[in-house]
């Protein structure tokens, strides 16, 4: 693969001459992802940056044990991971491969080389990884505190006692990640190999059976729980 011209294709880069692409080309490598495969976990120490060259990449962010929620999906030209060859933190969310994906890839250590040998090119370079994370800050903001809202709704449900909510015929709204949203009474809440899955009878009198990875959001009427002993 001349990663070169699979640079060239790269709408990011549009802004580097011939010579600064070679330039980045010498310190990038190619890789291929297998579809479902972990690119990278949330947490965990991070030195490399990737760029989609074909395939699609998953960026989420883990809420509750089985528990997953999606912030950005990328496809080609994508950019992802570019915090770790700018700093030294943890991985703020996991990436993982939905089909086969081949990725460039970018250590901090070759990028920290080409800015001591080649500042003036490593400095255009380092400020198109700039404007992006500015521009990806500002659009995923409300992303991550969906994320958090989320969390804590689910959360909140966990630590509830589900007998009690189903006692007390709690009204729950669902939003589905398909932009549908399912309103009903929550009759019971398993946990199976898949993760936790809830039963609603729906104000049309059906049952239906959603599983968490389908939600985007849950609301619901939590109810007042009696504490005194019988």
């Amino acid at each position: 693969m001349n990663i070169k011209e699979s640079l060239k294709g790269i709408s990011v880069f549009s802004a580097l001459n011939d010579d600064e692409i070679q330039v980045l080309a010498d310190i990038c490598k190619v890789q291929t992802i297998e579809p479902d495969q972990l690119v990278f976990e949330e947490g965990a120490q991070g030195d490399d940056l990737f760029v989609i060259l074909k395939g699609c990449v998953k960026i989420y962010t883990q809420i509750t044990e089985n528990v997953d929620k999606t912030l950005i999906t990328l496809k080609k030209g994508g950019l992802f991971g570019e915090l770790a060859v700018i700093s030294e933190d943890y991985r703020s969310a996991s990436a993982r491969a939905l089909e086969k994906t081949e990725l460039i890839s970018i250590k901090k250590n070759d990028f920290e080389k080409l800015l001591d040998e080649k500042p003036a090119i490593g400095k255009k370079i380092l400020n198109v990884f700039v404007r992006i994370i500015s521009d990806r800050l500002k659009n995923t903001t409300v992303l991550y505190k969906q994320a958090v809202d989320w969390g804590l709704s689910i959360s909140g449900i966990l630590e509830l006692n589900y007998n009690q909510l189903i006692n007390h015929c709690s009204q729950i709204s669902i939003d589905l990640n398909s932009g549908k949203t399912v309103n009903g009474i929550l009759l019971k809440a398993d946990k199976t190999n898949d993760g936790l899955e809830l039963l609603l009878q729906t104000d049309k009198e059906k049952l239906v059976m959603i599983p968490y990875r389908a939600i985007s959001a849950i609301s619901f009427d939590q109810p007042k729980i009696d504490t005194e002993q019988e």
